[in-house]
């Protein structure tokens, strides 16, 4: 028996333990660990916020991804070889910024960067962050020169453990990006509260939305164009996104509909934002395993299926990714 088949094995069987000793491991494990955020987060540090860099001069053109790519353990399956092709996907697309959302398993994250070896994407910054990770992780073909996170102060209760979200440390990951002329981007890439069926995360997610205002605001450079990607959980015309739009001053930079997945522009009288295009990002390969994306944890026949199931072809991801070619004009 292989190492993989006897740690899939104990996870099964932990399923199978009295529910109560069950919940108590899982709490205890969760509330010793879930405190912890090991990204930088005192931005105020910056030496771009006291020696600011200079602006944008020429017209630029830059295309900006946002990926939901659904990389965890036990809710997902397939994950090395979806990785693999993402990261073929992402090589053919050239894009250059790329805000990741639950990429949240190490491994699978080393796959994803060495299946982008030949790409221009030889940058990226994590924000290590509570028990499991947030899972945002940002790909850049400039250099990134600084990197700062907000973890959230409101987030899902400790007592909805289950629901997920808490785990998770989620907040806004900031990446200050050198581009050739010396100007800095600062991009935003987030990972907001679920829904999960339970009224009560909307409240949570309309606290986070301004908190997100707060921190772009707080932490920009004021300098050079500033953008927010990420899964928001939330659409278009509803009030906690209303409100990080209106205390943030962003703007849609998105030419199609794209559902909870979203790309802003910060609005700056120094620059005008032009989006040219944009593509929704799709596709599917061939997996080793059953193909499962779960948004709970997986019943005994599913962790089966997952662990040990006939291969399966799969999505890329349970979200389609979506990628804008902006044109920035200097004022």
């Amino acid at each position: 028996m292989t190492h993989t088949q006897m740690l899939a094995i104990g996870c099964a069987a932990i399923l199978f333990l009295p529910p109560l000793l069950l919940a108590g491991i899982v709490s205890f494990t969760a509330l010793v660990l879930n405190p912890r955020t090991g990204a930088a987060t005192d931005y105020h540090t910056s030496a771009l916020l006291s020696a600011t860099p200079p602006p944008l001069i020429e017209p630029t053109t830059l295309k900006i991804v946002t990926f939901n790519i659904a990389c965890a353990y036990l809710f997902t399956s397939n994950r090395p070889e979806r990785m693999r092709e993402i990261g073929r996907v992402l090589t053919e697309l050239d894009p250059d910024i790329v805000g990741i959302q639950e990429s949240f398993v190490a491994k699978d994250r080393e796959i994803l960067l060495e299946a982008l070896s030949e790409s221009r994407l030889q940058y990226h910054a994590d924000y290590p962050a509570a028990t499991v990770g947030n899972g945002l992780l940002t790909l850049s073909a400039y250099p990134i020169v600084e990197n700062y996170f907000h973890r959230f102060r409101v987030n899902n209760p400790w007592y909805k453990m289950h629901q997920g979200d808490w785990w998770a440390g989620k907040g806004v990951g900031l990446a200050r990006i050198l581009l050739p002329d010396g100007a800095v981007v600062d991009f935003y890439n987030t990972h907001a509260q679920a829904g999960r069926g339970d009224a009560a995360n909307a409240a949570v997610r309309f606290e986070q939305m301004g908190e997100l205002a707060a921190f772009m605001n707080q932490s920009r450079t004021g300098v050079g164009p500033a953008f927010i990607v990420g899964d928001f959980n939330t659409r278009m015309g509803r009030s906690d996104l209303e409100r990080a739009m209106s205390e943030a001053g962003l703007l849609c930079a998105m030419t199609i509909e794209s559902g909870i997945d979203f790309i802003f522009a910060a609005e700056d009288k120094r620059y005008n934002v032009e989006t040219l295009d944009t593509i929704a990002i799709t596709g599917e390969t061939r997996g080793s395993k059953g193909a499962l994306f779960l948004s709970r944890a997986p019943t005994p026949r599913e962790l089966w299926r997952i662990l040990f199931g006939p291969g399966e072809m799969t999505t890329l991801s349970d979200h389609k990714g979506f990628m804008s070619t902006i044109r920035i004009h200097p004022q």
